[in-house]
């Protein structure tokens, strides 16, 4: 089995040449648990969601488990959820309260062909920017090259700090896009014998109280004092 991913700090990114992370944390301690090693390679969002539909025996992670990606992978988890809302520049002078207030703004930027952009795309919207990676698409918006950007609200501090972008200088609007739930994604050939395995090595790590310990290392107190 071939493990890949996608930069998305704190869940994946690279540290000093090495992949670092949450779901890192969290697929490495899967595969002690099941006694299985495997690769782990990290490419553009893109190419990386064209190769678990394309690709024999190949795991993807973290993957939003939306309807119309249902039947074209398997999948392990819930792993993680959050909330993905849109996020503006402080100082833009936009008034946005719903959805619909958004197809008025020029450019919404999105992440090539992710959950946001197919949503969005499913739901009649023409002015959608596409970026290579959300860390991209939160430097447009300090740019003031895009108006607004969907993003998780446990992603976005890690974001701007990857980006040396001041927090303060961009503000959470009140449009949630969905709750966003994540899983690792795996290709349709894999066996139900295999899901069921890395289910319950999952599982094991809730039981065992190691996910925990893993969520608190990335996830904690001040992040959550930071978001609101």
């Amino acid at each position: 089995m071939q493990f890949i991913t996608y930069p998305l700090p704190p869940f994946t990114y690279l540290d000093n040449g090495y992949l670092s992370g949450f779901s890192i944390d969290i697929i490495e301690a899967m595969m002690q648990n099941t006694q299985q090693t495997a690769k782990i390679e990290m490419y553009p969002f893109k190419r990386a969601f064209q190769l678990i539909k394309s690709q024999k025996n190949t795991a993807l992670f973290l993957v939003a488990k939306r309807p119309e990606r249902e039947s074209e992978m398997k999948w392990v988890g819930p792993i993680i959820s959050s909330g993905v809302y849109f996020y503006q520049k402080r100082d833009s002078g936009l008034s946005l309260a719903h959805l619909e207030d958004l197809k008025r703004v020029q450019n919404i930027g999105v992440v090539q062909d992710n959950a946001d952009h197919t949503y969005l795309n499913a739901q009649g919207f023409t002015n959608l920017s596409t970026d290579n990676a959300q860390l991209q698409s939160l430097k447009m918006l300090s740019y003031g090259r895009i108006d607004v950007a969907p993003m998780s609200e446990l992603v976005m501090p890690y974001l701007a700090q990857a980006a040396n972008i001041d927090i303060n200088t961009i503000e959470r609007t009140p449009i949630k896009l969905y709750d966003s739930t994540l899983y690792i994604a795996f290709s349709n050939d894999t066996s139900d014998e295999d899901i069921a395995l890395w289910q319950q090595a999952f599982d094991e790590l809730k039981k065992s109280g190691q996910y925990q310990a893993i969520y608190d290392r990335y996830f904690t107190q001040e992040l959550s004092i930071a978001l609101h």
